[in-house]
């Protein structure tokens, strides 16, 4: 005991407290920082989910079903109702592109798209690697599914916010034959009918999609007349390359409606797209037949 209080007279009192006091206003400091940045991190993840925003990849397949309301005078009415449905689990940007750099490309180039270009505007080798690895990173999902492969179009999209309840990637797949049938705006807007009122939007973008591929096709078929006397394409080809990319992979077709198809009333939504700049015909008013003049 006599030792305790020795050790206690030969303390330095007038040094002790002030770095006790330090000590523990330190300890105290650190420890509220921390807690107010885990509350501002959690507050704003809570805010980005509210607000409708988030680093998604969605993988949608696209398919257009006949609908069977054969006109008795022609036999067919080529209507048609357009189903997406999800075909691999979903992931995050974070899961999918291990640079940094890249998932912020990514989130800015996901800023820029419209309804008008909903297509990631993948340019340069940057752009090339971003939509290779998506791509492949599909097609290794869907490389041991059971149906018969078939030929299938890809796309890296992000639908404008405007329209959309969540923000997120959207990686479309369709076929090319359905994608080739919503080039013709009119086709779209007098015979596709939806699954729910809101998917109109889908239709305006895959619209748009359909036009940037025949643009990309005909830049294509350029090209390979100029390079003919090439043997083998350069490297820095990528540096213009396609954002709609052709696949092999095996897809369930036999979708079916989830409920009555849905047709869609376009007068009005044109109004408000031709005024973001994306003029799209109206429906032709029925023409009356001719009188008889007897």
């Amino acid at each position: 005991m006599q030792m305790f209080f020795d050790w206690l007279s030969t303390l330095q009192w007038e040094r002790l407290f002030p770095e006790l006091l330090g000590k523990a206003l330190g300890f105290l400091s650190g420890f509220a920082a921390s807690w107010f940045l885990l509350f501002r991190k959690r507050l704003n993840a809570l805010q980005r989910m509210q607000a409708g925003d988030s680093d998604d990849f969605i993988f949608q397949m696209h398919q257009l079903t006949p609908v069977d309301d054969a006109s008795p005078a022609t036999g067919s009415s080529d209507n048609h109702v357009l189903l997406f449905r999800n075909v691999a689990p979903k992931t995050t940007l974070n899961d999918l592109y291990d640079n940094i750099a890249v998932r912020d490309e990514i989130n800015k180039l996901a800023d820029q798209t419209t309804l008008s270009n909903p297509i990631l505007q993948t340019d340069g080798t940057l752009g090339f690697e971003m939509l290779n690895d998506a791509l492949g990173h599909i097609a290794g999902l869907l490389a041991t599914t059971p149906f018969e492969r078939q030929t299938w179009l890809f796309a890296m999209t992000c639908e404008d916010r405007q329209f959309v309840r969540k923000k997120c990637v959207r990686c479309f797949l369709i076929r090319p034959a359905d994608l080739q049938r919503f080039a013709d705006w009119n086709w779209c807007r007098d015979h596709l009918l939806v699954e729910k009122p809101w998917h109109w939007f889908r239709v305006v973008a895959l619209h748009r999609i359909a036009c940037v591929w025949q643009e990309e096709q005909k830049l294509a078929a350029e090209e390979a007349k100029s390079s003919r006397d090439k043997d083998m394409p350069l490297v820095d080809r990528q540096v213009r390359h396609d954002r709609v990319r052709m696949l092999s992979v095996g897809l369930h077709d036999g979708e079916r409606p989830i409920d009555a198809p849905y047709q869609i009333d376009w007068s009005q939504h044109l109004p408000s797209l031709e005024k973001m700049g994306l003029p799209l015909a109206p429906a032709s008013p029925p023409t009356d037949p001719p009188s008889d003049p007897t």
